[in-house]
């Protein structure tokens, strides 16, 4: 009985919802197999909330940063294009960024990814995105 005071005692200095860091961000290579999950989820949840009537793709991945805390977080600069394939997109179609100056249009974005890798679960903390 006496243990449980304590074990509150001890917790109650710690502020809640803060999330420790393990190891703060350190850049890591753009080819790293989970930077390319979290880029891929990124993008589709951009093209979800996007009211463009047109799929952007990536174009380049510019720069990606890892930190750990109680997950892995991924921040990610990308440059994105609009594509020649229009929403909803169906798996059959291959998507070529749009060159037609009309069409044409490049984002530079920041997604800022949550991920568990090997449970295959990845949240969107944040996204800051900017027309070029």
């Amino acid at each position: 009985m006496l243990i449980l005071p304590v074990a509150l005692a001890v917790n109650a200095g710690q502020p809640k919802n803060k999330v420790e860091v393990l190891r703060y961000f350190e850049s890591i290579n753009t080819s790293n197999v989970n930077v390319r999950q979290c880029v891929w989820f990124a993008m589709k949840e951009y093209n979800k909330e996007s009211e463009d009537k047109y799929v952007f793709l990536v174009e380049k991945t510019l720069h990606a940063k890892l930190q750990i805390t109680d997950q892995m977080e991924y921040h990610i600069d990308v440059q994105i294009s609009r594509s020649n394939c229009k929403k909803p997109l169906n798996n059959t179609e291959n998507c070529v960024i749009l060159r037609n100056i009309k069409l044409e249009k490049k984002v530079n974005c920041s997604f800022l990814v949550g991920a568990l890798p090997w449970n295959g679960k990845f949240t969107l903390l944040n996204k800051e995105c900017k027309d070029m």
